[in-house]
């Protein structure tokens, strides 16, 4: 008789679905068959998706802004925390700070990015990024 493999039964049963769904019962659902109202994510699990998110962010803002591959690391971080909160599209909208940050006018950088409207909605999080930016030299 063969072995049955519980964990490969309900995934071939279940099927597996990458973005969220509505189930035959009306749940939002993920993956394989998660209903997101009964869904506990742990600390370890929530880590592994956001280094692969991040990971994923990282290649997209590569190839949005190739100066970035160059840029010295607190700029890098500055950048990929940005793009993590607004999304790519919301942070291409900073034109002026990304030109900054692309000619190494650190200092202006940092100022201009806390005029924005994104800077009042979230003043500790700008101040905060601001403040790294500011640090960091023109090479």
């Amino acid at each position: 008789m063969p072995r049955l493999d519980l964990l490969e039964g309900i995934k071939m049963s279940e099927g597996f679905r990458s973005r969220v769904y509505r189930c035959t019962e009306g749940y939002e659902t993920i993956g394989y068959g998660f209903a997101i109202k009964d869904l506990v994510l742990d600390e370890d699990i929530a880590d592994l998706i956001l280094m692969r998110k991040i990971q994923k962010l990282l290649e997209r803002i590569i190839i949005a802004f190739p100066w970035f591959k160059d840029s010295p690391e607190e700029i890098k971080y500055v950048v990929t925390n940005m793009v993590y909160q607004l999304g790519l599209k919301g942070f291409s909208y900073f034109k002026k700070s990304i030109y900054l940050l692309e000619t190494e006018q650190y200092d202006e950088a940092s100022e201009e990015v806390l005029r924005s409207k994104w800077a009042r909605q979230t003043p500790r999080r700008a101040k905060e990024l601001s403040d790294i930016i500011a640090k960091v030299k023109p090479t």
